[in-house]
């Protein structure tokens, strides 16, 4: 059965701990404390949040975690450079998302995801199983169904590229689920804003299938990577960029 929860972040953290580590995360992924910023004293912190001095000590163990801060006695928390930060953590790229579009990342995700969903195309068709392929077809006929509801659409849609991911039976390939539909959620958030590309995307989700379901890996891995660079040119075209994919016909996204 299909699962009609809304696409926002996979990562769902509770509680007032969340609200602070989303706080200050966003902060950092936003730019309002630039890479070498020393942050503000944990009890500074604390009395600016309304929080204890134990929630914040926390919340900069997490941040430390996810590569953004580190911190050395006398000197303090400091924030890190992006290129230390862990980029593919699913909440990391929430909190990007959330920050607002930027091209750069779009780019990024969209070269992370055709590496790792074509090669799980690949795969798929030559290890899922015949319940896996019905499940695809199944869900391609909830996106069809659900054309007009953009939230049905889009849980569908990443339920799919779930499963895609997890008939490669690989479970390094299968983990990387959450990473990548915080990928495709962000670029949806960009590309819905193109009239009709929901419909337009159809025939390369249904040819994806047929690909994996008739076994032919490389067919499939193709087709995935052209879906993955058309929903970039896309995003380039919406947000200003020069597309760096070739695309013809109507712009499409996965």
């Amino acid at each position: 059965m299909l699962c009609h929860e809304s696409y926002a972040p996979r990562v769902r953290r509770r509680g007032l701990h969340s609200d602070v580590v989303t706080e200050l995360g966003l902060r950092i992924v936003r730019g309002d404390y630039p890479p070498g910023t020393v942050l503000p004293r944990a009890e500074e912190l604390a009395a600016e949040l309304g929080v204890s001095r134990t929630v914040v000590r926390e919340t900069l163990r997490v941040l430390t975690e996810k590569g953004l801060v580190v911190s050395r006695q006398r000197t303090g928390t400091r924030v890190r450079s992006r290129d230390e930060w862990n980029l593919v953590d699913p909440e990391l790229i929430a909190w990007q998302r959330r920050a607002g579009p930027d091209l750069q990342f779009f780019r990024d995700v969209s070269e992370v995801r055709v590496a790792i969903e074509s090669a799980a195309a690949r795969l798929a068709a030559e290890r899922a199983t015949d319940a896996e392929v019905a499940r695809m077809r199944e869900l391609f006929g909830h996106m069809e169904q659900e054309i007009g509801d953009p939230a049905r659409y889009a849980q569908a849609d990443l339920e799919l590229h779930s499963t895609i991911l997890r008939a490669t039976h690989n479970l390094l390939l299968a983990q990387l689920t959450h990473t990548i539909s915080e990928g495709l959620v962000a670029s949806r958030d960009v590309t819905v804003r193109s009239p009709g590309a929901s419909v337009a995307s159809m025939p390369l989700h249904a040819e994806v299938v047929e690909a994996i379901a008739a076994r032919d890996g490389e067919r499939a891995a193709s087709l995935m990577t052209d879906l993955v660079r058309r929903a970039l040119a896309d995003i380039e075209l919406i947000l200003g960029g020069a597309p760096e994919a070739e695309t013809t016909g109507a712009v499409v996204h996965p």
